[in-house]
């Protein structure tokens, strides 16, 4: 009889991290009811040290590929998954067994395609620094377009039939959790159902993550085709509705507010096509629901900002870099 989750786990020289979530992904589930193919990729041998508390666990179950590409692996679980659900969790990430196996009885008893759930972030010493929700909204589309979406793939877990082939891009080595929503949300209707509840912490580290400004700035301009290659093939197929045009909108504004000032140019031009898609749509910020702002272009706004968030931004990097040299 196949199990009812697989957990998917990609791997890749994180030993120390590894067993924690395999750990995780087995807690309050029966042995015949789970289903945790690892997935170390690439020459790594550090894995096999780090799986021998599990040796004799039936639950666990190593599938080596020569690659090194979590997506590679991403799609190599998949295609190896027996579950009638499926979730994805990156290997120093963590479940929250509580919330996690809620999403398994929720998506048993409602029927539904997806469960989305709440992630905790968390620091190297394990201290929470915020948690993300889903956003306020009953369609997927919606939320996976806008810009407060919650991609994480430890948020998630779908009825694998209804994955409908969408795979993860092996070319896509940033956002590629948000390019795998995309393409699947484009792909077909999905009932989707989501909870408060914490079902996976986020593992952040300050030294992996220090971005120059250029980064920055790149990360943000490869999530708009994404969007707009979305918002056209939901057109094309007359599944775009007033709902989802102001969340491609506000999605692209998202990406102009956190990154106009890096490249004022090219984000004109995106604002020139947020406002074309909607033009009633403006950045969330509450700042623009005040009633002279709201009367303003927003695009003015970003001009007359741009030297303020321009010294803000390098002065949290000159931060990041101190708490890195300082072990903060």
């Amino acid at each position: 009889m196949p199990p009812i989750i697989s957990v998917i786990i990609p791997t890749s020289n994180r030993p120390n991290y590894l067993p924690r979530a395999v750990k995780s992904a087995l807690t309050g589930m029966r042995v015949r009811d789970v289903e945790v193919i690892v997935v170390p990729n690439g020459p790594d041998e550090s894995w096999r040290d780090s799986l021998l508390p599990f040796k004799d666990n039936p639950a666990v179950r190593v599938v080596c590929i020569p690659e090194t590409n979590a997506n590679i692996a991403r799609n190599a679980g998949l295609d190896e998954a027996r579950g009638e659900f499926v979730r994805f969790l990156d290997d120093d990430d963590y479940l929250i067994p509580e919330g996690a196996v809620r999403q398994y009885k929720l998506i048993q008893a409602f029927g539904v395609d997806v469960v989305s759930g709440s992630v905790q972030l968390v620091d190297e010493r394990g201290r929470c620094f915020d948690v993300w929700h889903q956003p306020n909204t009953d369609d997927l589309c919606s939320a996976v377009l806008g810009p407060r979406r919650l991609c994480l793939p430890s948020a998630h877990i779908y009825r694998r039939s209804r994955l409908c082939g969408t795979r993860w891009n092996v070319n896509t080595s940033v956002r590629q959790d948000l390019e795998f929503l995309f393409d699947l949300c484009a792909t077909a209707e999905l009932k989707w159902q989501k909870i408060d509840n914490v079902v996976g912490v986020w593992q952040h580290h300050w030294g992996n993550r220090i971005s120059s400004s250029q980064k920055f700035n790149t990360i943000r301009r490869m999530t708009v085709p994404m969007i707009l290659r979305t918002y056209e093939n939901l057109k094309m197929k007359g599944r775009l509705n007033e709902s989802r045009r102001s969340s491609v909108s506000q999605g692209l504004w998202g990406c102009i507010q956190s990154a106009f000032f890096l490249e004022p140019r090219y984000w004109t031009q995106i604002a020139h096509v947020a406002q074309k898609i909607d033009p009633t749509a403006r950045p969330v910020q509450e700042f623009y629901n005040f009633p002279i702002v709201r009367k303003l272009n927003p695009l003015f706004i970003q001009y007359v900002m741009l030297p303020k968030r321009w010294a803000s931004h390098h002065f949290r990097q000159l931060l990041k870099k101190y708490r890195l040299r300082h072990g903060w």
